[in-house]
């Protein structure tokens, strides 16, 4: 997977093209970058869990960069769900689409909402980076972001745009398979109701239906009462908490 599928597929709120230039100049395009306040580049990390791992230990550092996008998170709470390509990129989307709207009514910046709301994302509503938003800006004019193939493991997981959780777990799978079923059940019988039969036609159907033999009950020893087996039960209860990322 290259970077513009990955930015295309997981950007739902804003043009593309300025999440591709947005993530060229913020990580260069390392799903596991890590920016810290006060370093001019952004520390590039061989694997999710070493980037995790190092960004828990920074001290002196309210706040971290993290991923493709530069999400912006408290060093202690960056995980496995922020860090995640797809989610990361669509979670920094809608941030920026969030402040394109208040950017409209901004005293200094209301004539361009995209520098506007690049610039807070990648600062704040007080000290906005119009330098960083300028070049990206740029690169969407002039359309030379440049594109590359992704890490090999790197994938459009669902759970990537599944609420954001802040903890240490994992984030949960979203079976998609058992619950387009379950959507297409509810869209049949909508769409396709049971038709109820007559009185008259069922009143016919069940007297002439013969009555249905009783099966045989069988004999249990008094002395041995039937338990039901734990075990097997246990076999197909559903469990909490056992999805893997």
């Amino acid at each position: 997977m290259d970077l513009v599928t990955l930015v295309t597929a997981c950007t739902l709120a804003v043009d593309p093209k300025l999440m591709h230039a947005l993530v060229w100049h913020q990580s260069g395009g390392e799903p596991w970058a890590i920016a810290v306040p006060g370093e001019p580049n952004p520390r590039a990390y061989r694997s999710m869990h070493e980037a995790i791992q190092e960004a828990r230990e920074l001290t002196g550092s309210t706040v971290a960069r993290v991923g493709l996008a530069g999400v912006p998170v408290s060093p202690a709470k960056v995980s496995a769900s922020i860090l995640l390509p797809c989610r990361n990129v669509a979670m920094a989307a809608t941030q920026i689409a969030r402040h394109a709207s208040r950017c409209k009514t901004h005293p200094q910046l209301r004539s361009d909402p995209t520098l506007c709301s690049v610039a807070v994302f990648r600062g704040s509503w007080e000290r906005p980076d119009i330098i960083f938003a300028a070049d990206v800006v740029a690169t969407v004019t002039q359309g030379d972001a440049p594109n590359f193939d992704m890490p090999r493991d790197t994938r459009l997981d669902i759970f990537d745009l599944v609420g954001d959780h802040n903890t240490d777990s994992e984030p949960p799978v979203v079976d998609i398979t058992s619950t387009f079923a379950e959507q297409s059940r509810g869209w049949s019988s909508a769409l396709f109701p049971t038709k109820s039969r007559p009185p008259a036609e069922q009143s016919e159907r069940t007297a002439a239906a013969p009555p249905a033999a009783k099966p045989p009950t069988p004999s249990v020893p008094a002395a041995f009462p039937f338990k039901s087996n734990l075990q097997d039960h246990d076999l197909f209860m559903r469990r909490v908490g056992t999805g893997r990322p």
